[in-house]
């Protein structure tokens, strides 16, 4: 939920998850546990500035995050979201598959050479079903949080 957030710490902006850790308290609060406290208010920012609209507070050195019910509108965002994730992982296994072509161009035996690229092209299309499988048990998974 938070990974995707960047913070600006000394002078730099790095992944939420680069400066500390987050655990899940009860399903209404996270808490996250900043590893350099000099950078608590800096992450408490990050998070408060954030599209998702939470409030953290500070406690000692670490941050109670409560996050409220999902609304119609988060849980159809947290759907665009699963999408978007899934295409990308998509992208980089095409990419993948390319470079693996690449490779197997290199062959000179022509059997052997196109063996390889029907392989290729299996791992792949059975890759993108798995990526799209879990994409729409995701999508029913949020689904049913409107039911």
């Amino acid at each position: 939920m938070l990974d995707h957030l960047k913070v600006e710490v000394y002078g730099d902006s790095m992944p939420m998850k680069a400066c500390g850790m987050a655990t899940v308290r009860d399903p209404q609060l996270l808490v996250f546990n900043v590893f350099d406290p000099q950078t608590l208010h800096s992450v408490e920012n990050a998070i408060r500035d954030s599209p998702l609209g939470l409030n953290p507070r500070v406690e000692g050195q670490d941050l109670l995050i409560p996050v409220p019910r999902p609304t119609a509108e988060t849980l159809t965002a947290l759907k665009r979201v699963c999408k978007t994730e899934g295409e990308q992982a998509k992208v980089t296994i095409r990419q993948c598959r390319k470079a693996a072509l690449d490779e197997v161009k290199k062959v000179t035996a022509e059997d052997e050479r196109f063996r390889l690229e029907k392989e290729v092209q299996e791992v792949t299309s059975s890759f993108v079903a798995q990526v799209d499988a879990l994409v729409a048990a995701k999508e029913k998974s949020i689904t049913q949080h409107t039911a």
